[in-house]
């Protein structure tokens, strides 16, 4: 019995510690925002809304390496289509085949996470509109494509706390149900034997998955 309850009070106070958030803001502090390659998971279902995430992380990253090599070329003398041209090469096959304003905006349509493509064509329509140098924009515009990426992370990582808080108090009842059957309980049996039971495992599940599904709901709003 002792040893039972003393491991659901180590497993609680290491999931408390999990979800503080004050420690990983430190961490999140120190460790420098910069562009991470994203592991591709080509058997999972790309309809999951982890996989949609980190697909559209990726493209995002790789719309910020396009225009900073695109900027590069473009400063070297290369024209804006053989500039891109490279600058594709250089990304690689996240961004799809583009080579003008054209496919840049088709691109930016038809995926989540370039939608910054529309941007750089609104930049080369100007720049062959009025004259003025296209470098010097897109450059500017990967760096603020780089700005925000960073504090998209920096949001996700300061939510990292309520949302594993979340999770935390949405198993509490199972913890509960684990002391009480080390005490010698049996809630087991009172929840699916009884009528109050099952009336009682009922309103209990509705209520925690309602309260789990809200407060993530608040916590994606906030990243959002």
């Amino acid at each position: 019995m002792a040893t039972v309850t003393l491991l659901v009070v180590c497993a609680l106070a290491a999931a408390l510690a999990w979800s503080a958030p004050t420690g990983w803001y430190r961490i999140a502090a120190l460790v420098p925002a910069r562009p991470r390659p994203v592991l591709r998971f080509p058997r999972l279902r790309p309809t999951s809304p982890l996989i949609r995430r980190a697909l559209a992380a990726e493209r995002r990253w790789a719309v910020v390496q396009l225009c900073r090599v695109m900027a590069v070329e473009l400063r070297s003398g290369q024209p804006p289509e053989t500039a891109l041209r490279v600058a594709v090469l250089e990304t690689g096959p996240v961004v799809g085949a583009v080579s003008d304003v054209a496919s840049l905006r088709r691109a930016a349509e038809r995926e989540e996470g370039l939608w910054a493509l529309a941007y750089l064509a609104a930049c080369w329509e100007v720049a062959a509109e009025t004259g003025a140098g296209l470098a010097g924009v897109v450059d500017e515009l990967a760096e603020s494509l780089t700005e925000r990426e960073e504090q998209r992370g920096e949001v996700w990582a300061r939510t990292a706390g309520p949302r594993t808080t979340a999770l935390v108090l949405a198993g509490l009842p199972l913890v509960g149900m684990a002391m009480s059957a080390g005490l010698g309980g049996s809630p087991l049996v009172f929840l699916f034997t009884t009528p109050v039971g099952l009336l009682c495992l009922g309103a209990g599940v509705l209520l925690d998955l309602l309260g789990a599904w809200w407060t993530l709901r608040m916590v994606r709003g906030a990243v959002a």
